[in-house]
């Protein structure tokens, strides 16, 4: 980015339309309103959209890799096909964002909002969704391999087709309406073995892998005055 342009002047061009012009690399876009900005297909690895208001803007096939999300308001949001690799979106609102096909592999969104949002197909393997709210989300065909879903909630979601071997689930909400039909829980976390039968009774996929999260034991260090 170029270090002269103040935050003023590039969500100026933004708004004006000429956001194609702007180099983004580590742009400080910090709380920026950027409510219904058109963003699409544009290079903005490493931004800093730190609490900014996203709501309505259109982000579809834009590169985020390793971008900064924290606390930003995505809610409404078209991100189709996008690239969000290894991107912080911790406590992000995303609700009713359009994620279908969009990378989001490792990325952290923990504590995120989003509910009724879209992730038809897309790649959230090994991503960390920690107490997120997928309430009501379309899950259908997502890759949520490695993922981390403990204490998500999913009740109501639509997890058919969706790959969630070797996730993380403890504490996790599937309640009578989560969609589960031909779902993969091979080799899955935390996941109750009764919830497990549950889920296959309701069309999921063989669940003879399924293992608890292993109990915690101290090391004998760990109340050490050197510790």
């Amino acid at each position: 980015m170029d270090r002269l342009m103040t935050k003023e002047v590039l969500i100026g061009k933004i708004k004006a339309g000429e956001a194609r012009e702007v180099d983004f690399y580590e742009a400080d876009l910090l709380r920026a309103d950027l409510r219904g900005a058109d963003l699409r297909d544009l290079d903005l690895v490493r931004t800093h959209f730190v609490l900014a208001n996203l709501q309505e803007a259109c982000l579809a096939g834009a590169n985020l890799n390793r971008a900064w999300l924290i606390g930003a308001d995505l809610q409404g949001a078209d991100l189709q096909g996008a690239q969000v690799r290894d991107a912080n979106l911790e406590a992000a609102c995303l609700k009713g964002a359009n994620l279908e096909g969009a990378d989001l592999s490792r990325v952290i969104l923990r504590g995120g909002e989003l509910s009724g949002a879209n992730l038809r197909g897309a790649d959230l393997s090994r991503a960390d969704l920690s107490g997120a709210n997928l309430e009501g989300a379309d899950l259908t065909g997502a890759n949520l391999r490695d993922a981390i879903l403990i204490e998500v909630n999913l009740k109501g979601a639509n997890l058919c087709e969706a790959d969630l071997s070797r996730s993380r689930l403890s504490s996790a909400n599937f309640d009578g309406a989560t969609q589960v039909q031909n779902a993969d829980f091979y080799n899955c976390l935390g996941l109750a073995p009764g919830a497990g039968v549950d889920l296959v009774q309701r069309g999921a996929l063989s669940l003879e892998h399924l293992r608890p999260l292993p109990e915690f034991i101290p090391g004998p260090f760990v109340n050490s005055p050197l510790g």
